[in-house]
């Protein structure tokens, strides 16, 4: 599957990614507020291999996709959308993202999120799509805010990060409100 916008290509992942999904997944700055070990070459082929088996469910819940500079075709980051149930319309979503910091600020995060949101609506019919990080990941909170999602709570001290208690912030929107947009 395929989704196109202006600059960018997301489209499923497959098994030539392994080694852009391995760098960009191993880059402790990109990675740095999920506060994970950095994986080995191995268990980026096993989640490879994990998404690819997802893609086979029916009906389809995972929506894990390569985004891709279109032009001059560089792979650039890994956006995800997760459907909760096994059922489709009325569904609640999940949205992630994670780009190669060299490719932060451009907009990227913003343009393929949107895409991805436009897509749940209109094509999944989803009622709702939530995400979240860390309050102090201000920039991940931007992009949130630049897809229209608002803010529906801050969970206090809800993750340990690098030995502290951090606040999460959780961020939605609703079908009626992309729509009313």
């Amino acid at each position: 599957m395929t989704i196109q916008t202006k600059r960018l290509l997301l489209r499923d992942l497959c098994e030539k990614d392994i080694s852009d999904v391995h760098t960009l997944f191993s880059d402790k700055e990109a990675m740095y507020y999920l506060d994970l070990p950095h994986p080995s070459i191995e268990h980026t082929q096993q989640y490879i291999t994990e998404i690819l088996a997802k893609y086979q469910e029916n009906p389809r819940r995972c929506y894990e996709m390569a985004v891709v500079l279109e032009k001059p075709n560089i792979f650039v980051g890994v956006i995800n959308l997760e459907i909760e149930h096994s059922y489709l319309k009325d569904a609640r979503a999940c949205l992630d993202y994670y780009f190669i910091p060299k490719f932060w600020g451009n907009g990227y995060a913003t343009e393929a999120s949107k895409a991805l949101i436009k897509f749940a609506f209109e094509i999944l019919e989803v009622n709702k799509i939530a995400t979240g990080t860390l309050k102090c990941n201000i920039g991940s909170e931007m992009v949130m805010k630049k897809c229209g999602l608002t803010q529906e709570a801050e969970l206090k001290q809800h993750t340990k990060f690098n030995g502290e208690w951090m606040n999460r912030v959780e961020y939605a929107i609703l079908k009626c409100e992309y729509f009313a947009k």
